[in-house]
């Protein structure tokens, strides 16, 4: 297969990133922001790979804290602290909710450690994910004919932004090891899916938050996938002005477990296999599935 690159990108610290940051900040300068932000106990760390149901979770998480299943008015792009300033970032008023596809050595490790905030990470089956990650990349003009295995060889080879799924989930491990008393959720795109109401309940107790049956039910149907796909059709929810580029591309394709298979060909499938075998013989707290 000939060499396909993708458009040009920042290379911070052997990951790639978008070529700019949305307010134009040097990329250096915001991870060292990052990593030196005041962290409040209170404070909540959405952490995952793209494309692994981290707009469901965001979503769901303010709906508990809110004690009612009605949607933030705001898109989850206000509080992705990679596509943030740090300015915004500490004027948001507590608690906060962040998300973000950074990989841990990005992150205020210390400071998290420090406070005792919580941290949550979402992982999904890495084939679902390197189609779901190929259609999105498909609407930004530059990508619109990048063939499935052309974005396959990037996605092994950490040529797409925020590097690798299987470096992301090396790094997941190692800090859910080394961290034990730093309060940690780790969860699956595949579980929630098949056991939404016990994924809300089993959140809101991580979260410490009084959660009824019914309002676990209703948050459980307020954000399954074909709701929160017309939320996205039909809201008016906002995004931050004055980017660079612009944040609101469509999220919401298919959100099934499988769809892989009606896409990748045997010799990509069998890539993956041999790229996600090599990963978890170091990572053991991750269940991949790969059928419904």
């Amino acid at each position: 297969m000939s060499e396909f690159q993708l458009p040009p990108r920042a290379f911070v610290e052997c990951i790639h990133l978008p070529e700019i940051h949305p307010f134009n900040i040097p990329w250096e300068q915001h991870i060292d922001d990052l990593r030196n932000m005041t962290v409040r106990e209170d404070d909540i760390f959405l952490c995952a790979y793209p494309k692994a149901g981290t707009h469901w979770l965001w979503e769901v998480l303010y709906m508990l804290l809110a004690g009612k299943a009605e949607y933030e008015s705001r898109a989850k792009e206000h509080l992705m602290i990679e596509f943030s300033t740090i300015d915004k970032i500490q004027a948001e008023a507590s608690p906060r909710v962040f998300n973000t596809h950074l990989p841990f050595s990005m992150l205020p490790v210390q400071q998290i450690k420090d406070k005792g905030a919580k941290v949550l990470h979402v992982y999904r089956n890495p084939k679902d994910s390197v189609v779901s990650m190929w259609f999105h990349y498909k609407q930004l003009p530059p990508l619109k004919d990048i063939t499935l295995p052309q974005f396959v060889h990037c996605f092994i080879d950490g040529g797409v932004p925020f590097g690798t799924w299987m470096d992301f989930l090396k790094q997941v491990q190692k800090f859910a090891q080394d961290n034990p008393d730093v309060p940690f959720f780790n969860v699956s795109f595949e579980e929630t899916k098949r056991n939404p109401v016990d994924s809300v309940r089993r959140l809101a107790r991580f979260l410490g938050v009084d959660a009824s049956d019914k309002l676990c039910q209703d948050i459980a149907d307020a954000c399954s996938f074909q709701n929160m796909k017309k939320v996205e059709e039909t809201s008016s929810k906002s995004f931050p002005e004055g980017t660079a580029f612009p944040l609101d591309q469509k999220m919401y394709r298919k959100g099934e477990v499988g769809d892989w298979k009606n896409h990748m060909t045997v010799a990509d499938s069998e890539s993956m296999d041999e790229a996600v075998a090599e990963v978890l013989k170091e990572c053991d707290m991750f269940n991949i599935e790969y059928e419904p």
